[in-house]
């Protein structure tokens, strides 16, 4: 079971650098990269909406009152995911999409890694490792790689 999510994440994170491209090609359009993220997310609040009258039509629990009683850094997820969505349109026109990738990428993992090693934001402590060491700088070599022309 673990390998299907495993699959369906390299699936989502292989769609990642064509959201990049997708919204910089909105950006020509609309010039302000505020305006492509505006876009994107309203776009992505709709099929938000849609899903979740499904998952109501079905039954399926879920309480949005609740996220009131949410910490403070609870929230904070959505101004991450902007900033993504924004970096993405002005980056990936200079920079292109494996750069940019690579490099949010790498990014990922040095903050997984250190969030995983202290058990923060609630997250169960997953020690840093000779192992977890290694595939960072294999990660670091890989970003080196993909900047080079």
């Amino acid at each position: 079971m673990k390998l299907i999510w495993i699959g369906i994440a390299l699936l989502i994170g292989a769609l990642v650098p064509a959201q990049a491209a997708m919204n910089a090609k909105m950006r020509v359009f609309v010039i302000n990269p505020l305006y492509s993220a505006l876009i994107n997310f309203c776009v992505g609040a709709a099929a938000l909406l849609f899903m979740l009258s499904i998952a109501i039509w079905r039954n399926y629990p879920g309480d949005l009152r609740a996220a009131g009683q949410a910490p403070l850094w609870a929230w904070l997820g959505g101004l991450v995911g902007s900033s993504l969505v924004i970096s993405g349109v002005i980056m990936v026109p200079r920079t292109g999409a494996a750069s940019f990738s690579a490099s949010i990428i790498t990014g990922q993992l040095i903050g997984a890694l250190i969030l995983d090693h202290y058990g923060l934001l609630g997250l169960s402590q997953r020690l840093m490792t000779p192992s977890r060491v290694a595939g960072l700088i294999f990660m670091l070599a890989g970003l080196w790689l993909v900047q080079r022309r």
